[in-house]
């Protein structure tokens, strides 16, 4: 697919246009780039941003949220009989620093949207307006669909392993765009984001990424329910109904079974001595 020729619509909010370019180390860029781009996670609709939602895919989301919650800390135990301590970048609301206080793991976020700050606050949860403002080192940082929203992904990468302990993880979960549901929507897949999503990664990025920042890859685990959940959605772009998604979602699992080009995956790295 040429991507270049894609003209991607903020279907979520804005309905503005967007395009893609491919950067100097060969991953996929939103242009252009809005000058307040916080104003466009500013809607009722962003729902990494909202806790309480009652809405179906709202309820699906929370129930996949928990059962990955427990896939992650899995790949952290995995990696490190020692982990005391952690860092969620871009926490959201919280939720998943919540799950690792209650697996007695001292637990602290990060998030830089006003909204969701705010209501992580409110829950006496320890949290960051900023990367700059942490002082402290982690036996993990973790980032959840995140990496793609950052201005300057190379530069947040180094401050990020600069924050790691000897040996720390790195566990970071984006979507892919080499996907079938992603070659199968095309402009409508809903994982592009744009312009909430500045970058857009393959498994390729993300291991040159890991190489340039003196990380370790020890394991990509897939997502398999992103894919039915981004092909939902992707299918509400298009005017249909949501359940068609399920069967698309399906079958990017299925493809992915043979090709390893899952909706969205997990990699978990850890800092080289």
């Amino acid at each position: 697919m040429d991507y270049s020729k894609l003209i991607i619509k903020d279907e979520a909010f804005s309905k503005k246009e967007f395009s893609l370019t491919t950067d100097k180390n060969e991953v996929l860029q939103t242009i252009p780039r809005p000058e307040n781009l916080s104003d466009y996670y500013n809607f009722g609709g962003y729902i990494s941003h909202q806790s309480n939602k009652k809405t179906v895919v709202h309820g699906i989301y929370n129930l996949v949220r928990k059962q990955m919650f427990n896939t992650k800390y899995k790949l952290l135990r995995r990696g490190s009989q020692n982990l005391n301590s952690a860092l969620d970048f871009g926490c959201g609301t919280g939720e998943f620093v919540e799950f690792l206080k209650d697996k007695n793991i001292e637990a602290e976020g990060v998030e830089p949207t006003s909204n969701a700050y705010q209501k992580t606050k409110e829950k006496n949860i320890e949290v960051y307006k900023n990367l700059n403002n942490v002082t402290k080192s982690y036996d993990a940082i973790t980032l959840f669909h995140v990496l793609e929203h950052v201005g300057n992904y190379d530069q947040t990468m180094k401050q990020l392993v600069s924050k790691l302990n000897s040996k720390g993880l790195l566990l970071i979960a984006v979507p892919n765009y080499k996907s079938h549901d992603a070659n199968y929507y095309k402009e409508k897949w809903a994982a592009w984001d744009v312009p909430r999503h500045l970058w857009h990664f393959d498994r390729k990025n993300i291991k040159d990424l890991a190489n340039r920042h003196n990380l370790e890859l020890i394991k990509i685990s897939p997502m398999p329910f992103d894919a039915l959940y981004i092909s939902m959605i992707s299918e509400s772009y298009r005017g249909n109904s949501k359940v068609f998604g399920l069967w698309q979602g399906m079958i990017s699992n299925l493809k992915a079974l043979k090709t390893k080009e899952y909706s969205s995956n997990l990699f978990l790295m850890q800092k080289k001595l």
